[in-house]
């Protein structure tokens, strides 16, 4: 694959071999013209008025070989100039296209990552509300404060199973019971589909950091 700097180096010397040709072509006019005009004097005699209209003639000539070469050199500029960029138009109408596609394909990719990491997270969710006592810490977050009986009522449980889902609940650090009240009431402390203050997911792990914890369990 060619670089920039080897097509800059192939159009330089292209440029530098035309104008050498248009060079040579108006070098061998301007000798041709001066040979002419030796073999027209040779062996005459010349006024001054000859060789002054001579001269003012092979000035005219050399002006006309220079204005010339100079109109020469300049089309030929123009003409490779406008191919070159031509060319680079077009490069750059072929890398905005791809960039473009690119572009999209990259959107669409990411689109269908969120929506896969969507679809993950509700099947996550389900998942997870599936288990009995995340399902019974549903009803708990709910109404912040509740006592067994109204866990029973919601859940259409009977005290047995909600009491060890109780347990297991206070000891993964979601829920504090408060036996000071009568009857007893589960509080609320956290969910582990809740999010914490840096927007991270939180895992299913006990919660250390309460300031109920460690908290005793309460025998049935």
């Amino acid at each position: 694959m060619t670089t920039t700097d080897d097509n800059a180096a192939r159009m330089t010397l292209r440029i530098a071999g035309v104008f050498q040709e248009i060079r040579d072509i108006w070098t061998k006019r301007i000798d041709a013209y001066y040979t002419q005009i030796g073999s027209l004097i040779e062996g005459q005699q010349l006024e001054t008025e000859d060789f002054l209209g001579i001269i003012r003639e092979s000035r005219l000539a050399s002006r006309e070989a220079l204005d010339g070469l100079g109109n020469d050199l300049s089309a030929e500029l123009v003409h490779t100039s406008n191919g070159v960029v031509a060319r680079y138009e077009a490069m750059r109408s072929s890398l905005v296209e791809e960039i473009v596609d690119l572009r999209n394909e990259i959107g669409s990719l990411t689109s269908g990552d969120e929506n896969a990491l969507r679809r993950e997270n509700i099947a996550l969710k389900d998942a997870v509300f599936s288990v009995p006592e995340f399902k019974l810490l549903q009803v708990i977050q709910k109404y912040r404060r509740v006592t067994y009986d109204q866990l029973c009522d919601e859940t259409n449980q009977k005290k047995s199973p909600v009491r060890k889902l109780v347990k297991e609940l206070m000891k993964r650090g979601y829920i504090h019971i408060d036996k000071k009240s009568r009857p007893h009431a589960i509080v609320y402390l956290t969910a582990p589909w809740t999010r914490n203050t840096s927007n991270d997911p939180e895992i299913l792990e006990p919660h250390t950091s309460s300031p109920y914890l460690p908290a005793q369990v309460e025998h049935q």
